[in-house]
């Protein structure tokens, strides 16, 4: 079973602002989670960022994925393999497990077309392996984290950023 403990109340380590994080359902879970919001478009969200860290006295590690513009609405779960959108094709990103984040509607990519985050990055944390933008397709930005594990998962937001803490 998951660790319990308090609930998260920031972004990152290094973030200061103090803020309590809006939760998407019971602390950990591994059931698919969505959240629905039909932010007015233009502008399109943008997602800007992708941090993570580890919380070990907390037993989790944390990735926030950076949001400029309005939080767009979001979908997390487990996939048996991961996907290219819209290719449809396989896609290697190192970890025994994946969670795939769905954020709709958004973008990862400039006016100019140039990508704001883009590529597979390895993470090496205890419950984070790595992560890859996988999609950037018609309004939604789809990204695959590798875990060593089925683990226990939690998403929340704080202003600008969704985050997702995944259990050691």
């Amino acid at each position: 079973m998951p660790p319990a403990g308090p609930a998260p109340t920031s972004a990152a380590p290094t973030d200061s602002r103090p803020a309590a994080p809006v939760t998407a359902g019971p602390a950990w879970r591994s059931a698919p989670v969505s959240v629905v919001r039909h932010p007015p478009v233009p502008p399109v969200p943008v997602l800007t960022g992708v941090r993570s860290g580890a919380h070990p006295a907390e037993g989790y590690d944390r990735i926030v994925f950076d949001i400029d513009g309005a939080l767009p609405g979001y979908t997390i779960r487990y996939v048996d393999q991961v996907r290219a959108d819209p290719s449809d094709r396989p896609i290697a990103v190192p970890g025994e497990r994946h969670l795939l984040v769905v954020l709709d509607p958004a973008q990862a990519h400039r006016t100019d077309g140039s990508g704001t985050v883009t590529g597979i990055h390895a993470l090496g944390l205890t419950a984070l392996t790595a992560y890859a933008i996988v999609g950037d397709f018609e309004g939604h930005v789809s990204i695959a984290v590798g875990l060593p594990r089925t683990a226990g998962f939690r998403a929340g937001e704080l202003p600008g950023r969704i985050f997702l803490d995944v259990a050691r």
